[in-house]
């Protein structure tokens, strides 16, 4: 008689991968699939699309890999996107280290699912097998190590000459956004209005934020710091990625990003009116950023559509879920009792659903990262 080897395991009244040696924080659950889906779908709807590179605009990839799928739901997405626009005979292929991924033969797809530690080796594809790599959230699964440039590297080499490289990525602390400064140079007019359309702010240089204000996500900040320092985690993946991509000039080339601000919730700038002392002087602006400066300047005070309060809820509300499942790390770093947690947890969930406690402008700061392999 034989017996199949259970991956997964209970531990705090959800279902974790078993292998305590993996720095992977959070519930391999129901509930966390649950949150990646809404997480994921957000994500779309902000970017406009399940990928960002207009590489595919008018034609689509033969082979697509997603990497570290999960529930595979950007597979399915992907998949769907392309065949609204007559390309159906696209294959998909995904991989994790969990089997959480549907059979989506169901679904209609061309599809095969993969399981593979990044630990035990190179992916098991050969050299330049796809026209598409799509990674999402890879900063949760490795550690601040050469994994994660071994990650990097081995995506690359499965990458045919001219194929896409596309990572999307979610810092995990949480800052304060200022009023926001004019759009930063070579931001397309597209880019400007799905900004606009999702009430969302363009990330660069230039763009104003201070520590969280609320006291419930600054003592967050701070135990999920020291949980994901004891994990070799970093707590701030956007910017490992923004070094990989312009780290390889010679080998991934066209690089595109977008950075992306999504407040929690209603803002107090915005009911105030965006113009201010937050926006650039328009005297010292020529141009494009002038005329932008002006409309700023002289807009009404922002009322959210009802699409664009629900993106704004369901980064909210994704996040504390987010917080929920990292429940046991970062109750250890609290030094709290679960008595006390228990009175944390009641307190900031008043303050975030009930009070609004996210006014000053928290929010959450998402980016997405693509090049073409030369």
């Amino acid at each position: 008689m034989t017996t199949t080897f259970n991956p997964f395991v209970h531990r705090h009244g959800r279902r974790f991968l078993r292998d305590q040696t993996l720095p992977y924080p959070l519930p391999v659950d129901l509930i966390e699939v649950h949150r990646e889906t809404l997480r994921t779908l957000m994500l779309m709807s902000v970017y406009g699309a399940p990928f960002c590179s207009q590489t595919f605009e008018k034609s689509a990839p033969r082979k697509v890999l997603e990497v570290a799928c999960g529930s595979a739901l950007w597979s399915s997405s992907c998949h769907h996107y392309f065949k609204l626009r007559g390309h159906s005979n696209v294959s998909f292929t995904g991989v994790d280290i969990a089997p959480l991924a549907p059979d989506l033969k169901e679904q209609g797809l061309d599809w095969r699912f993969v399981q593979h530690d990044f630990r035990s080796g190179p992916l098991p594809f050969s050299e330049a097998e796809f026209d598409f790599v799509f990674v999402k959230d890879i900063g949760l699964t490795a550690p601040e190590t050469p994994l994660t440039r071994n990650i990097w590297t081995d995506t690359l080499r499965v990458l045919k000459a001219g194929g896409v490289m596309e990572w999307w990525e979610t810092d995990h602390l949480f800052r304060t956004l200022l009023p926001h400064q004019a759009i930063p140079p070579a931001i397309t007019k597209e880019e400007i209005d799905q900004a606009e359309g999702t009430a969302t702010y363009i990330i660069s240089s230039s763009t104003a934020f201070a520590k969280a204000q609320n006291t419930y996500f600054s003592q967050y900040n701070t135990w999920l710091q020291k949980a994901f320092h004891k994990r070799h985690l970093t707590p701030l993946p956007c910017s490992l990625t923004d070094w990989a991509f312009s780290s390889d000039p010679d080998v991934i080339g066209g690089i595109g990003t977008r950075r992306i601000a999504i407040p929690f919730g209603e803002v107090r700038w915005e009911r105030e009116g965006v113009g201010g002392e937050g926006i650039t002087p328009k005297g010292h602006l020529h141009g494009k950023d002038a005329a932008i400066a002006e409309k700023q300047s002289n807009i009404e005070p922002r009322i959210l559509t009802t699409h664009q309060s629900a993106i704004r809820r369901i980064a909210l509300t994704t996040t504390i879920q987010f917080i929920e499942g990292l429940e046991s790390i970062l109750k250890v770093e609290s030094g709290k009792r679960q008595d006390e947690w228990d009175r944390w947890w009641a307190g900031m969930m008043n303050n975030l659903l009930v009070q609004n406690g996210t006014l000053n402008g928290e929010c959450l700061e998402v980016g997405a990262w693509w090049g073409v392999k030369q």
